[in-house]
């Protein structure tokens, strides 16, 4: 006849096998992203359904496993629904993921960003080094993607870096190019890009009909550059690139 010990045993191992196999099935019902934590909402999705799953493995009986495996399964429903949300709205997801941050332009730290971001000057100088660039005046944009991956764009060779360009705020007019501005995500405008862009709904309504679509609903993604290069997306359709 088996021990006490050796019940208990049995019965963690049990939990344990259970419990895995429920939380791989729960992962991946709720999608790739949550495998590679892709955004702050992932991250915590995953640390809130890893500290659930181990109550279920050391719960000691099968009342408070249920309870456990019960609460697991609620929290994942969750997560589903607030991730739907996010794909509906824009404003849920800027809630839920935040907006990427420009660390640099031009040459020159923004400081306010930095805030923000709460990150120092050490820790950006850090992450510019893990790209290959030992100095911040050759960096023309440092964006700080809400994942916290930090995408760069260096200064071409032939532009000279100035601190009297900076451009302060959030959303900047881009020089030389430079990254493209969204304007328009999910059919919703960007009013405050669109101000500083010095464009209006009129411009947004001619590039629509100029690439085949026939209002801003029609619209996935449009962006714009300084040099007036626009990139479109009409319901997910190939993405084009013109130049006016």
């Amino acid at each position: 006849m088996a021990s006490l010990s050796e019940i208990n045993w049995m019965i963690i191992t049990l939990s344990t096998i259970f419990t895995f196999i429920i939380l791989l099935v729960l992962v991946r019902w709720l999608g790739a992203t949550q495998l590679t934590q892709l955004t702050f909402f992932n991250w915590v999705a995953g640390a809130s359904m890893g500290n659930i799953a181990a109550n279920m493995i050391t719960a000691h009986t099968t009342q408070d496993w249920m309870t456990a495996g019960y609460s697991l399964v609620v929290f994942t429903v969750a997560a589903i629904v607030a991730a739907w949300i996010a794909l509906k709205s824009r404003t849920f997801r800027r809630v839920a993921n935040g907006e990427p941050l420009i660390l640099i332009h031009k040459g020159a730290i923004l400081r306010a960003n930095l805030v923000k971001s709460r990150i120092n000057v050490d820790v950006l100088l850090m992450l510019l080094r893990e790209k290959g660039y030992f100095s911040y005046n050759d960096v023309e944009y440092a964006i700080l993607e809400t994942t916290g991956n930090l995408s760069i764009l260096p200064i071409p060779e032939s532009q000279s870096a100035s601190k009297a360009d900076l451009v302060s705020g959030p959303n900047l007019a881009y020089a030389g190019g430079g990254p493209y501005v969204v304007v328009v995500v999910d059919g919703k405008i960007d009013w405050k890009t669109l101000q500083v862009q010095k464009l209006d709904e009129n411009w947004i309504h001619e590039q629509v009909i100029r690439h085949g679509g026939h209002g801003l609903a029609d619209v996935t993604y449009l962006a714009v550059n300084q040099e007036g290069e626009v990139v479109l997306d009409l319901h997910r359709r190939e993405v084009t690139k013109v130049k006016q």
